[in-house]
């Protein structure tokens, strides 16, 4: 999902918590200062419904 819009893996994973709910917090870590950008930038990142399904499927949250 991160190469299909040219983020990294964990922007994505970042985008798709942030997507579940409105009540969803996530917490990431990071031992560098880029990785810190890169995980601000996931709020900007907007996934389609079909895309944040796929993802929770692909986890087993919709089994």
């Amino acid at each position: 999902m991160g190469d299909a819009h040219g983020v990294s893996p964990q922007q994505a994973v970042l985008a798709w918590e942030l997507a579940l709910d409105a009540h969803v917090i996530p917490i990431p870590g990071a031992r560098r200062a880029a990785s810190i950008t890169d995980s601000a930038n996931a709020a900007h990142l907007e996934l389609t419904a079909d895309e944040v399904t796929r993802l929770s499927e692909s986890v087993g949250l919709f089994d």
